[in-house]
This record gives C-alpha cells, structure tokens and sequence, in this order.
C-alpha cells in the first residue's frame, strides 16, 4: 500500500481510509454508542468521528487507541492489515 505524504503529515491512501471507515462505524454500532457519545468517552469531537466515518480523516495513532479503548476492543479490529 502507498503511503502519501504532505507537506504536514503523511496521510493514509484512500483505500486504507474507506476500510477504517468501515471498520470504525461498524465498531462503534457493535458496541451501541453513537458518535456523539463515542467522541465524548474517546476525548475527540464528534465531528472528528464523522470525518473518521466517512473516510475523510486521517486520525492520529493516539486517537485511534482512544476510541478503540472507549469501545473496548482491539486496535487491530480498526487498523487495515
């Protein structure tokens, strides 16, 4: 998989970003949180949530842990192998 880079931070390739969409929202269904709730308990926004969900941003490592501890689930059932 390529990785992008920009001028400011390396950003994921569109392909990455439509699986953690998936994988996120599905997640945060499972667990019967919604995003505002998600975003609350994770210590992000709720639009940043939205964004993440929709495959429009690029979080963070430490953003992905926390909403992977706010969901109580496994990094590796968010992160794209």
């Amino acid at each position: 998989m390529p990785v992008f880079k920009t001028s400011r931070h390396v950003v994921l390739s569109e392909e990455r970003r439509r699986t953690l969409a998936s994988r996120a929202s599905a997640a945060r269904k499972a667990a019967g949180l919604t995003q505002e709730t998600l975003a609350h308990q994770a210590g992000v926004s709720a639009e940043h949530i939205r964004r993440i969900e929709r495959g429009a941003g690029n979080p963070s490592l430490a953003t992905l842990y926390a909403l992977t501890d706010a969901m109580g689930i496994p990094l590796a059932d968010l992160v794209p192998d």
